[in-house]
This record gives structure tokens, C-alpha cells and sequence, in this order.
């Protein structure tokens, strides 16, 4: 079953519930814990992918075809690694995006509800992510996921007031437009990559490899910003191109379930998500078995055929069982349990604790830090994944048992309401 035929099924699913629905105080309350709960899991999805970026030179090994087909050593390291490939890589930014766009209709609606100018909050609201962004991309991290979203959010406006089925429509066109263009691009360069073996170029990338490993690992805070800003920080932006209308469509996507409104009153559309449940489990589940198999070498491809292969099928994988985790996650939410209210703090925090993810693992990782870059392996890359997420539940339940937002939402809260709420 293609992605497209998954999507045209949940356009009908959703064409079932009627149009959009006003939400009640009760049901409210209700809705913001539960997508707490997702964006708090969302956050520990994206960290154990992260990882793999903040301990290893993630960007300058794609460039290395021999680096493509290494796989990690020793058994736990391996069955680690394919765990993460059908579990989590391409699954959370998904669930992230899905809740951005989402959140954005939330809202808009809100706004104009209250009388005020949503175009112009919202605006702001961007220019802020936008900021942020991009001192995070250019002085943090060159992982940033900030500033593609701002500059999705500007586009995303577009679609505020057009139909749902316009909606669906945009949001299928993008992903499977970047999926087809990701995997066409992966494969020709790493087909170009296979003409070069033993070349130039390629000892010019394995050089940028060891240049990477040896000032991430050794090197002060200026030495390394000097370097991701000449290495680094060009192909993220470069990237944009693709990155960008990938993450609207997710965006749309959220759009268009805040316009059904299955999320605002789940007790009202559970067969919505009943149905979702077993449609995106098969379908998801089977195309990230495929993805994890060929990122860890289990079928017999050309390692550059495979590589290629995989990081398109991921764009299309990766929604599909991202919606799964949304049905299961809406499904759960009426046994009315405390148990991940802990989970919740963490994503009423998201953007302070997305930061603080960037931050401590610098200190963990560089070479200003404890100088652990290049040395961790996959197993340990989990644990210390978990470590830290640990910590972040407890600082979070901590600051939410005295505070109503975190300081970084606190912040972004008075930039976007600044001399119209007083």
C-alpha cells in the first residue's frame, strides 16, 4: 500500500467526522495534557537521533561511502542501531512537526475567538522561532531544527483559511515529493561517490572526517564554531531547499487533523483513531523494516544503493508510523491516567528543553567539555540519552511545580503578545 493510498484512507476516515468542532473548557484541559504527553516523547525521540549527531561527524561521513556501509561492532551495538533505525530515526521530528502544525491552528482559532489580530501574533511568533533559530544553528548546534520551522511556519500561514481537502492534498505532494527527490539525490551522489573510491575527492572527505573528529574532540569553543560555520553550517542552509517543504507537509498534516478536530475532542472521533491504529501500524511498521534493514546492511544491495534508497524511504516511512504513535497516544488518553504527567512537564517545556539537550551535550561531547566526541558508541549513546532525559523530567517537574511556563516560553510568550496584552 503506497503512502498515497494511506493518506486518501485517512482523508475518508476523516471526512466521516464531520466538520471542525468548537472545543469545551472540560475537553480542553483534557486535549493540552495529552499533547504534552506526545511533544514530551517527541523530545526523547529526538535526542536518542541527535545523539548520533552530537557524539560523531554524522555530516562529514555522508560524503564517505565506505562510512555508509561500516556498521556499528558488536551485537548490542548492532541490534542498538537497527532498533533506532525502526523505532525512532525519521519518526520524531515527524511527531514534532505534526504537533507544530497542529498547535498552530490551536492557536489561530484562539486568537480569533478572542478578537485579536492572529496573523500579526503569529507573525511575531515566527520571527522569534526565527531568532532563535538561527543562534542555535550558528552558535550551538548545526542539528537546528528552529529556523527550518520558522521559515515553514511564514509558508504554513498560507494555508490557514483553504479547505481541508486542499490541505491533505498540499501535505501528500510534499512528502512524497521529498521523498522522491532525497532518494533520487542520495542514490546519484553515492553512485558519483562509488566513481571516486581511492580518488581525490574521496580522501578530501575522509580528511574532513579525522579534521571533524580532531577539533570537535580537542578544539575550544571558537576553534569549533570557526569550524561548523565553514563545514557545516553552508550545507545546513543549502539543505533548506529540501528540508523546508518536507517539514510542511508534516506541518499540513497537523493542520489538517486541528481542522477535523480529532485531537480537540478524541472521545468524538475514536473510531477515527481506531481505525488509524492498525492502517498506520502495518503500513508504517513495514516500510521502516525495509528502511532499517537497508540503513544496516541486511539485504543484498550495493551499499550505495541501499543508502540511497533508504534515506527516501524514510521520509515516507517515518510519517506513517509517527501517526501510529499518535493513535496509540490518543487511544491511551481515556483511561485518564497521572503516570506520564511527568512526560507532560517535559513538553510544556519543549523549546527550553530542546536547548538545554543542545547545550549539555556540548559540555558532554566537546572538546570545552569532557572531550567524550568520537569515543561513545551506539549502547552508550542510548544511556546517556536516558540520563539526560531523566534529569530533564525532574528539572521540568520541578519548574512546573512553581512556575506556569518555562523561560524560554515565558520569553517567546512576552515577544508575541508584547503591547497587546498587558
Amino acid at each position: 500500500m503506497t503512502i498515497m493510498k494511506i493518506f486518501m484512507i485517512i482523508k475518508r476516515v476523516g471526512s466521516r467526522g464531520g466538520t471542525s468542532v468548537k472545543v469545551s473548557s472540560t475537553t480542553k484541559e483534557e486535549r493540552i495534557i495529552t499533547l504534552d504527553i506526545i511533544r514530551g516523547f517527541a523530545l526523547l525521540g529526538i535526542l536518542f537521533v541527535n545523539m548520533s549527531t552530537f557524539k560523531s561527524p554524522v555530516f562529514q561521513r555522508q560524503s564517505v561511502l565506505s562510512e555508509l556501509a561500516a556498521l556499528p561492532t558488536g551485537l548490542l551495538n548492532q541490534w542498538s542501531q537497527f532498533a533506532l533505525d525502526f523505532f525512532v530515526v525519521g519518526k520524531f521530528y515527524p511527531m514534532f512537526s505534526f504537533l507544530f502544525g497542529l498547535g498552530f491552528y490551536l492557536f489561530f482559532e484562539r486568537l480569533q475567538e478572542k478578537g485579536l489580530p492572529a496573523n500579526k501574533l503569529y507573525q511575531r511568533r515566527m520571527v522569534f522561532l526565527l531568532i532563535i533559530g538561527f543562534i542555535h544553528l550558528v552558535f550551538v548546534w548545526s542539528g537546528d531544527i528552529l529556523f527550518t520551522y520558522a521559515i515553514a511556519g511564514f509558508i504554513l500561514l498560507l494555508f490557514i483559511h483553504r479547505g481541508s481537502k486542499t490541505i491533505l492534498g498540499w501535505a501528500i505532494g510534499l512528502l512524497v515529493g521529498s521523498s522522491l527527490i532525497t532518494g533520487f539525490l542520495s542514490l546519484i551522489g553515492n553512485f558519483f561517490m562509488t566513481t571516486q573510491q581511492g580518488g581525490a575527492l574521496e580522501e578530501q572527505s575522509r580528511l574532513a572526517v579525522s579534521n571533524a573528529e580532531t577539533i570537535y574532540s580537542n578544539g575550544s569553543y571558537l576553534e569549533i564554531l570557526g569550524f561548523r560555520l565553514s563545514d557545516e553550517v553552508p550545507l545546513v542552509l543549502s539543505n533548506l531547499i529540501i528540508t523546508v517543504p518536507n517539514v510542511l507537509g508534516l506541518f499540513l498534516i497537523g493542520l489538517y487533523v486541528g481542522k477535523k478536530g480529532w485531537m480537540q475532542q478524541p472521545s468524538w472521533f475514536m473510531s477515527v483513531w481506531k481505525r488509524l491504529f492498525p492502517i498506520t501500524l502495518i503500513s508504517g511498521g513495514l516500510l521502516s523494516i525495509l528502511f532499517a534493514s537497508l540503513n544496516n546492511g541486511l539485504l543484498p544491495l550495493p551499499a550505495w544503493f541501499a543508502a540511497g534508497a533508504a534515506s527516501g524511504l524514510n521520509i515516507a516511512a517515518g510519517p506513517l508510523l509517527m501517526l501510529f504513535y499518535i493513535a496509540t497516544a490518543m487511544l491511551l488518553s481515556q483511561k485518564r491516567t497521572n503516570l506520564f504527567k511527568p512526560v507532560a512537564f517535559v513538553g510544556q517545556m519543549a523549546l527550553t528543553n530542546y536547548l538545554l539537550q543542545s547545550i549539555i551535550c556540548l559540555f558532554i561531547f566537546y572538546g570545552f567539555g569532557l572531550q567524550l566526541y568520537g569515543t561513545i558508541n551506539v549502547a552508550t549513546g542510548l544511556l546517556i540519552t536516558i540520563v539526560i532525559y531523566t534529569a530533564q523530567l525532574m528539572l521540568s517537574s520541578f519548574w512546573m511545580g512553581n512556575y506556569s511556563q518555562g523561560p524560554m516560553e515565558k520569553l517567546w510568550r512576552k515577544w508575541t503578545y508584547r503591547n497587546v496584552i498587558k
